[in-house]
């Protein structure tokens, strides 16, 4: 049976999920008497490949979808997209999106809503729901390369980030994970970095299946 847009929304679901849990079961290991109990260092350690777990579903969820959006099927009781090409298979999809270089990028938003101008009118569905959340998603994509890389650009990157986050003061020693840990000052209900972002991503992943 061919994969359907909502075949990969759940999927991607239940990775955001997954990953919420797996963070919860880090904290709830850290506090003090718990069996088995782990380090505040190794739960940060843990919140950071949750993170890094739910943003690859992600980047997996944006290549999933938009290949089925290129070869003409649509969610259901949404809109068809206008599509400006016409692949024939999902390896030439891969190839039409990827543009010549070995694989596409799908971590940066503006380069999903640049791509998906390129191949359906108006960007749709992709452009809209990316640009409402732009700024959170790149703050997001900040986080998950000063996760994945472990280069001073990255962490600068996202030094800034958490700055400005936190209102120009940063704890001493901040960790990615201890940043995810932290609540998001004004956030209502109260929810932390980690539940901001992956929030985020599961709210535009629904907005681009169910315009």
């Amino acid at each position: 049976m061919a994969e359907r847009h909502l075949d990969i929304l759940g999927r991607f679901q239940r990775t955001v999920r997954d990953c919420r849990r797996f963070a919860d079961d880090a904290r709830r290991w850290s506090l003090k008497g718990s069996s088995p109990h782990i380090s505040t260092e190794r739960r940060d350690s843990i919140v950071e490949l949750a993170f890094l777990r739910g943003f690859l579903g992600w980047e997996s969820f944006l290549e999933e979808s938009f290949v089925l959006h290129m070869l003409g099927r649509r969610p259901r009781r949404a809109p068809r997209p206008h599509r400006y090409a016409l692949p024939p298979n999902r390896k030439a999809a891969l190839d039409f999106s990827s543009a010549g270089r070995e694989y596409a990028k799908w971590d940066a938003a503006p380069e999903v809503i640049r791509r998906a101008k390129q191949f359906f009118r108006d960007g749709q569905p992709y452009a809209d729901p990316l640009q409402l959340k732009l700024n959170t998603l790149q703050g997001a994509q900040i986080v998950r390369n000063a996760v994945a890389h472990r280069s001073g650009t990255a962490a600068n990157r996202f030094e800034a980030i958490a700055r400005n986050e936190l209102k120009g003061t940063l704890p001493p020693g901040l960790t990615v994970g201890g940043f995810l840990n932290l609540t998001k000052p004004g956030s209502a209900p109260p929810e932390s970095f980690l539940e901001f972002y992956l929030g985020t991503m599961q709210f535009v992943a629904e907005k681009i299946v169910r315009p």
